[in-house]
């Protein structure tokens, strides 16, 4: 492998931009996570793809700095993994892998100590039942949030109440405490943006936040997917994730919009051979008051996903089909 490494944004809200990580800079975040949950980790299950810098540094990388067998997994490909493994296990998880995962721990959980990982996008809700299930004795769940950008910024367990994030021991929180903010972190993992010849040592990113301490702090969303309807803050990404859930369709997602009546709004996007507008009109009915009402439900043609399977809602906006 070189000594630097080329990510792409996943291009969920605007088209993708190209971030330049060092070998050093990989390793270090590798060492840094397996070596404290999973200390002689032997097998690494990758379900998160190499392309997105989830999977490279845990999964590809990983395997190379703690010298375990790597099996690069894909549901949707309906490449599975061999559980004949041999000693401690991580699981590196995006959304889909969370259907598949009890079966895997069914399996694994009495055999070896397991990590499952997850990041790169919203827990779907059915890793809850999942969690209180398997967890304790020889699981352990943790969820990281970070960026192609930054790399690892956070970490929590993941439980269904809402549990503060702690940023990783390299990384320092410039947020402003016990005020609402975006993310800003320092760290010298931070990626370098292509064309330039030097990383910045900081970053602000998309996230919004609310700092405690400057450890410890709230995530309340991504700025721009945040939105008040009627007077009520909707986190586009957690209606997209509950209505995709509610409708089996990953090809759908949620977009913010300016309305003349309402002010902000939002219309869903879908690509579908099985749904219509009346079907996700349905589903959005069924998931009861709670859930607010989009201006417009629109089939289009083809909604591409990211490597991650977010939507690039971009791609839509732009040609307009």
């Amino acid at each position: 492998m070189s000594l630097e490494h080329v990510f792409s944004t996943s291009g969920s809200t605007s088209a993708p931009r190209q971030w330049v990580r060092t070998r050093w800079q990989m390793e270090q975040e590798a060492r840094m996570i397996l070596g404290a949950w999973a200390p002689g980790v032997t097998d690494i299950l990758a379900f998160a793809p190499t392309e997105h810098s989830y999977g490279m540094i845990l999964g590809q990388v990983g395997a190379d700095v703690t010298k375990a067998r790597l099996q690069r997994c894909s549901l949707e490909k309906l490449v599975l993994p061999d559980l004949q493994v041999t000693g401690p296990t991580v699981i590196l998880c995006i959304a889909s892998t969370w259907t598949l995962l009890p079966s895997l721990l069914k399996r694994l959980a009495p055999q070896v100590p397991v990590l499952v990982l997850h990041s790169a996008s919203t827990l779907p809700s059915k890793a809850y039942e999942v969690v209180n299930r398997f967890a304790g004795g020889n699981v352990r769940f943790v969820e990281i949030l970070g960026s192609t950008e930054t790399g690892a910024i956070a970490h929590r367990p993941i439980a269904e109440a809402s549990m503060p994030w702690t940023v990783f021991e390299d990384v320092a929180l410039l947020s402003p405490i016990g005020v609402e903010s975006r993310l800003k972190v320092h760290s010298l993992r931070i990626a370098r943006a292509a064309g330039n010849r030097v990383a910045a040592l900081t970053h602000q990113s998309d996230d919004w936040i609310l700092a405690g301490d400057r450890e410890q702090f709230q995530w309340l969303g991504r700025a721009s997917q945040l939105i008040k309807i009627n007077g009520v803050r909707q986190d586009l990404g957690v209606l997209r994730a509950e209505l995709g859930a509610a409708t089996q369709c990953q090809h759908l997602t949620c977009v913010p919009l300016r309305d003349e009546l309402r002010g902000e709004a939002y219309e869903v996007l879908f690509s579908s051979p099985t749904l219509s507008e009346a079907s996700i009109t349905l589903a959005i009915e069924r998931l009861g008051v709670h859930f607010p009402k989009p201006v417009q439900i629109r089939r289009v043609e083809y909604l591409p996903l990211s490597a991650s399977g977010k939507p690039q809602a971009w791609a839509i906006q732009q040609t307009g089909n």
